[in-house]
């Protein structure tokens, strides 16, 4: 997910967080999983403020191998 940054700070993300959610409710998921860089700290700030938790896994980014990301997930 990204957000213009003259968009941040407005509730974008939560609330593109939040459809999320409720999609996958919707199709009766039980969790929702992301991969966010772990340099990211505004971004893991909002995963952790919407309920994700570090799953402890890491991986490159795929599209930049020497960056690495991580996996957050959150139960529903």
């Amino acid at each position: 997910m990204w957000v213009r940054p003259r968009a941040r700070g407005h509730g974008v993300g939560e609330a593109l967080i939040s459809a999320v959610l409720d999609w996958a409710h919707a199709r009766h998921a039980r969790s929702v999983q992301l991969w966010v860089t772990e340099a990211n700290k505004p971004a893991r700030r909002l995963y952790e403020r919407c309920g994700f938790k570090p799953t402890g896994e890491r991986q490159p980014l795929p599209s930049n191998p020497a960056i690495g990301e991580l996996a957050m997930t959150r139960q529903l």
